[in-house]
C-alpha cells in the first residue's frame, strides 16, 4: 500500500469513527431542505382528465421520454419536439432545455420553398418558424412525434428510441439514441431534413477548489453540505472541435474536446468528451460544423436545403464562449405517396478514468469504494467500436426493447394505465448509477446527491428486480456489505458527487439508521429468493439477516414487542409506536419465518411466529381505534393520536399480502381503514392528492410546507392495499389521478415525491407492483406455488401481463366462457421452474380463506399454456366493494371492535 492510499483510507476510517455514537435521528439527511426547495404551488391540482394517452395533443414539454441508457446519461425528447433535461453529463441536475438542438424540414416544389423547425413554439429562430401542433406517443424508452394540423407539404413522423433489453445490461447501457424520420408527400417533392445538436461537452459541475474535502464521512461535520453538487458552479466550458465522422454505413460529425476532461473532484457525472451526430445509409449529406445564436448560418439551408461549409476540422466552441451547435442535413427526392425513412443517430462517449492514487489530491475522489467508469468500458475502448456494435445490433436491440412493452399494450387494461406503467420505468435511466464493475446505486432525487436509498427502495425496486435482477442484487449486496457494526442497514450507500461502496469497500454515508431500512432489505431479499428460487443467494446473506434481526429485536422498548425508532416518513415527527412501522414489522417477521422454513431452521420459524402473534396483538390493541389505525402512541399505548389519520398505516398489510405471506391484519380492519382514508382525507383533496398526515380536528393535512403528498407511497400503501381489499375502482382512480397531477404540467417523466415539480424522484416505478395485484398473482418457485386470482369486473375477457425475473406470462380470464389460462411468453435461464399448486386469494377476501388447488405439474417453458378453466369458481371469486371516493359522504364509516 502506497503512502497516499494509506492516508486516504485513514481519513475514511476517521470519518466513520467520528460519527459512531451519534444521537438517533439527529440527521434528517436533507429531507427538510428538499421539502422547502419547491414552494407549494397553489392551484395546480385539478383540471383536464380526458387525455388521449397514446397520442398527446400539443402537450406540455417540461419533460419527455428519456433516451440514452442505464448509467450513461440521457436526453429527454419532449412532446414539443424540443430536447429538454439534457443529462448526458449530469443526470442529477440536467440542463433544462436547448434551443440549438432540434430537427428542421425544408421542402421545394418548383419555386415554392419552405423551411421550418419541427418544434412546437411561436418563435422564429435562425430564420425559421416552428409548428403549431404536435401529437406525441411517449412510451419509455421510445417516442413518436407527428405533426398533423400544420398544413405541411410533407408529413414527418419522428420515431426515437434507445435500448432497454431485460437482463441484458450491455445493450441497455449504451449511450446511443436513434431517430427514424418518416417523410411522406402526396406529390413529387424535393426535401431536406436537418438535425442540429448543441455542444454540451464539458458542461458539468465542479467545486471551485478542494478546500475542506477530506474523504470523510458525509453525515458529520457539515460534509454533506460541502459535497452538495447542486450548489457547485458549472465548470468553465471546454474548448471543443468538430470534424467529419464516418464509420462503415454512418456519416456525420463528431464534436470533441482535444483532451480528456479533468474535474477537480471525480463524481458519477459523465465526463463526455466526444459526441457524434450521424445518419445511416445516406449519400446526399451536407454539414454546418458550427453556428451561434447571432449567426445567419442557416440561410443556405433555407434557400437550397443544404449547407456548403467545408468539411475540415473546425473550432466548435472557444473556451467560455457562448453556446454553439453543429448541423447535419440530408437532401432527397420524394415520390408521391411513397415513404422515405431517414435514420439519424446521436451518441456520446466518456473515456475510462484511471486514478493514480500516489499523486491524486485528498478529496479528489472516494478511495474506499466503487469505480467511476461506465459499464460500456467493459466492451468498448473507444467511440468507434461502440458505434460499430450499436449499428450492427440496432434492429435486434429495438425489437427486444419493444418486447416488454408489447404485453402491456396488448392487455385489456385502460390506456391511461398502460401509459403510466410503461413510463414509470424511466427512473432506470434518469436516476441509476452503474459502474464498469457492475456496482449500482439509485439517486434519490432532490437530496443533494444522496443515493442508494433503502427506505424508498422498498417501493421503487419492482421494475429493476423484474427486468434487471443482476442490477437489483448489486445494490442489495452493497447494502449488506456496508451494514453497520450494530447490525443495521444504512439509509444510503453512496453519493452522486462523492462515491459509493462496493462489496469489500466502504461507503461515504456510514451511520444513520431507520427501522424500515433494515426491514425493507430483509423483505426484498426474501421476495427475490421466492421469485427466483436461488437458495444460495439467500444463504449467502443468512448471517447478515440474523444480525439485522438482532438489531431490530433490540429496538423494542421494555414492555413492548414492536421496535421503535426513525423511519422513512422523516419529514414530519411521528410518535414512537408508529402505525406505519408496526405493520412493516409484522411483515418483517413473516419474511423471517419464510427464511427459517427455507433454510430448515425451526428456531427461526418458532421465534418469528411467536413474536408475530405478540406484536400483532399489541399493534391492534394499542393503535386500532375502531375506524382506522391511529397515527401512533407511546410504547405503553398512552397518548394515542386518534385525531391524526395517516396514509401509510397499511404498508405492512400491502407488502405481506403482495409477497404471498398472508394478511398481517384481519380483513375487516383493513377495509375499515380504507373507508376511513377515503372519507377523511382522500375525498377532500383535489385529485385525491392528499397529505399523508391529516388532522381530523383541523380537517386538513398538516404535512410540512412543500410536502403536499407522497404520491408513490399513496399508490402502494393505500391504493394497492385497497385493491387487495376489494376497493378496485377506488384504487384505480387514485392511481389515475396521481398520474394526472404530473401529466397535466408535463411532468410525466420527472415526477417528484413531495409535490408536483421538476424532479426525477426515484420511486416512480412503484407502479410495477400493480400487474401482480390486478392478477392476484405471485410465485414461490421453491415451493412450486403459483398464486392467481385476477380481478374480473364485467362480462368481458381480461388480459393481464405478468413479469417475474425468470419468466413472463399473460393471464386471460373470460367470464362468459369461464375460462382462465396462463400463457408463458418468455423464459430466462436454464433452471427448471414448475408449479404443482395454485393458490387463490381473491381480492376482498381474507388470505385465511385462500383456496389451494393441486394441479398436475406444469413446467414453465416459452409458448406453453396452463389451462385452469376447470377451477374458475375457486380462482375468480372477487368480493369487490362499491367505490367510496366519488360520493364519500354517502358512505358510512366502518367500525370494528376488537375484544
Amino acid at each position: 500500500m502506497n503512502k497516499r492510499t494509506f492516508v486516504s483510507l485513514a481519513f475514511c476510517l476517521a470519518g466513520a469513527f467520528s460519527l459512531y455514537g451519534q444521537e438517533e435521528n439527529q440527521n434528517n439527511y436533507g429531507v427538510e431542505e428538499a421539502n422547502t426547495k419547491f414552494t407549494l404551488q397553489n392551484g395546480i391540482l385539478g383540471g383536464k382528465t380526458n387525455y388521449d394517452y397514446l397520442s398527446l395533443k400539443d402537450h406540455e414539454d417540461v419533460s419527455g421520454v428519456p433516451l440514452g441508457g442505464i448509467g450513461v446519461g440521457n436526453v429527454n425528447f419532449a412532446p414539443s419536439g424540443k430536447f429538454t433535461r439534457i443529462g448526458i453529463n449530469n443526470i442529477h441536475t440536467p440542463i433544462k432545455r436547448s434551443e440549438y438542438s432540434f430537427f428542421s424540414l425544408w421542402t421545394r416544389k418548383g419555386n415554392d420553398k419552405e423551411a421550418i423547425r419541427l418544434v412546437r413554439d411561436n418563435a422564429t429562430l435562425y430564420g425559421m418558424k416552428g409548428v403549431e401542433h404536435t401529437q406525441y406517443k411517449g412510451l419509455f424508452p421510445t417516442a413518436e412525434l407527428s405533426y398533423e394540423g400544420n398544413d405541411l407539404k410533407v408529413a414527418p413522423v419522428i420515431r426515437a428510441y434507445s435500448g432497454l433489453v431485460p437482463h441484458n445490461v450491455k445493450d441497455s447501457s449504451l449511450p446511443v439514441v436513434w431517430f427514424e424520420v418518416d417523410l411522406i408527400s402526396q406529390e413529387d417533392m424535393e426535401v431536406s431534413l436537418a438535425f442540429s445538436w448543441e455542444d454540451f461537452i464539458g458542461m458539468f459541475k465542479d467545486p471551485e477548489s478542494l478546500e475542506g474535502f477530506d474523504n470523510g464521512q458525509l453525515l458529520s461535520e457539515g460534509r454533506a453540505n460541502l459535497n452538495n453538487g447542486e450548489n457547485w458552479p458549472l465548470r468553465e466550458k471546454a474548448k471543443t472541435y468538430v470534424e467529419p465522422y464516418q464509420s462503415e454505413n454512418l456519416k456525420g460529425l463528431i464534436q470533441y474536446a482535444a483532451d480528456s476532461l479533468q474535474p477537480r473532484k471525480l463524481t458519477f457525472q459523465n465526463y463526455v468528451n466526444q459526441v457524434v451526430i450521424a445518419v445511416e445509409g445516406e449519400k446526399n449529406i451536407s454539414y454546418l460544423p458550427t453556428y451561434h445564436a447571432d449567426d445567419d448560418a442557416w440561410e443556405q439551408f433555407r434557400l437550397n436545403g443544404e449547407f456548403t461549409s467545408s468539411l475540415v476540422k473546425s473550432v466548435l466552441t472557444e473556451q467560455a464562449q457562448s453556446p454553439a451547435a453543429s448541423v447535419l442535413a440530408v437532401k432527397t427526392q420524394l415520390k408521391a405517396g411513397r415513404k422515405k425513412t431517414i435514420r439519424f443517430m446521436l451518441a456520446w462517449y466518456a473515456p475510462e478514468l484511471h486514478i493514480d492514487a500516489a499523486i491524486a489530491s485528498i478529496g479528489s475522489y472516494w478511495p474506499c469504494g466503487a469505480d467511476y467508469n461506465k459499464y460500456y468500458h467493459n466492451y468498448f475502448s473507444n467511440m468507434e467500436s461502440m458505434l460499430r456494435y450499436a449499428t450492427s445490433n440496432r434492429a435486434r436491440i429495438a425489437r427486444q426493447t419493444a418486447e416488454w412493452q408489447k404485453p402491456v399494450l396488448d392487455s385489456s387494461l385502460p390506456d391511461w394505465y398502460k401509459f403510466k406503467l410503461i413510463n414509470s420505468g424511466y427512473v432506470i435511466y434518469t436516476n441509476m448509477v452503474l459502474t464498469k464493475g457492475g456496482d449500482v446505486m439509485v439517486n434519490e432525487g432532490a437530496m443533494g446527491g444522496f443515493a442508494g436509498t433503502m427506505d424508498q427502495r422498498l417501493s421503487s425496486h419492482p421494475f429493476y428486480q423484474k427486468f434487471f435482477t443482476q442490477l437489483d442484487r448489486s445494490e442489495m449486496d452493497i447494502f449488506a456489505d456496508s451494514m453497520d457494526p450494530e447490525g443495521y442497514i444504512l439509509h444510503f450507500i453512496g453519493h452522486y458527487y462523492v462515491g459509493m461502496g462496493t462489496v469489500g469497500g466502504r461507503v461515504p454515508t456510514e451511520k444513520g439508521w431507520m427501522l424500515d431500512n433494515a426491514s425493507g432489505w430483509i423483505i426484498q431479499l426474501v421476495k427475490d429468493y421466492e421469485q427466483t428460487g436461488d437458495i444460495e443467494y439467500l444463504k449467502g446473506h443468512l448471517t447478515d439477516i440474523k444480525r439485522v434481526m438482532a438489531f431490530l429485536y433490540s429496538r423494542a422498548p421494555k414492555g413492548s414487542s414492536i421496535p421503535v425508532g426513525p423511519t422513512t416518513y422523516d419529514d414530519f415527527v411521528h410518535p414512537p409506536l408508529y402505525s406505519y412501522y408496526a405493520g412493516v414489522w409484522l411483515t418483517t417477521l413473516k419474511a423471517y419465518e419464510a427464511i427459517g422454513k427455507a433454510v430448515g431452521d425451526e428456531r427461526i420459524v418458532k421465534q418469528s411466529q411467536e413474536r408475530f402473534t405478540a406484536s400483532q396483538k399489541e399493534a391492534i390493541a394499542k393503535l386500532w381505534n375502531g375506524r382506522f389505525f391511529a397515527y401512533g402512541c407511546e410504547p405503553d399505548g398512552s397518548k394515542r393520536l386518534d385525531n391524526v389519520l395517516f396514509t401509510g398505516q397499511l404498508a405492512g398489510q400491502f407488502l405481506s399480502r403482495y409477497c404471498g405471506w398472508g394478511d398481517v391484519y384481519p380483513m375487516d380492519i383493513v377495509k375499515a381503514s380504507i373507508v376511513s382514508q377515503c372519507k377523511i382525507s382522500l375525498s377532500k383533496s383535489t385529485d385525491y392528492y392528499a397529505n399523508k398526515v391529516w388532522d381530523i380536528n383541523l380537517n386538513r393535512g398538516i404535512d410540512n410546507k412543500g410536502s403536499q403528498c407522497w404520491p408513490f407511497y399513496l399508490e402502494s400503501y393505500t391504493a394497492l392495499a385497497g385493491m387487495q381489499a376489494g376497493f378496485y375502482e377506488d384504487a384505480m382512480d387514485i392511481m389515475k389521478h396521481i398520474q394526472l397531477v404530473h401529466l397535466r404540467k408535463g411532468w410525466t417523466w420527472t415526477q417528484n415525491l413531495w409535490n408536483p415539480s421538476d424532479i426525477t424522484y426515484m420511486t416512480a416505478p412503484v407502479t410495477w407492483f400493480s400487474t401482480d395485484v390486478l392478477a392476484g398473482a405471485g410465485i414461490n418457485i421453491p415451493r412450486k406455488e403459483l398464486r392467481l386470482a385476477p380481478i374480473v369486473t364485467g362480462d368481458k375477457a381480461i388480459n393481464i401481463p405478468l413479469f417475474y425475473p425468470n419468466f413472463w406470462g399473460v393471464v386471460v380470464a373470460d367470464p362468459q366462457k369461464k375460462s382462465i389460462t396462463l400463457k408463458i411468453t418468455k423464459k430466462y435461464g436454464k433452471e427448471r421452474i414448475s408449479f404443482n399448486k395454485v393458490i387463490s386469494e381473491p381480492a376482498g377476501l381474507s388470505a385465511s380463506e385462500k383456496r389451494e388447488i393441486e394441479i398436475k405439474e406444469f413446467v414453465v417453458e416459452e409458448g406453453k399454456t396452463l389451462d385452469l378453466s376447470q377451477y374458475w369458481d375457486r380462482i375468480v371469486d372477487n368480493r369487490l366493494e362499491a367505490p367510496v371516493l366519488p360520493e364519500a359522504n354517502k358512505h358510512d364509516f366502518r367500525y370494528v371492535t376488537i375484544n
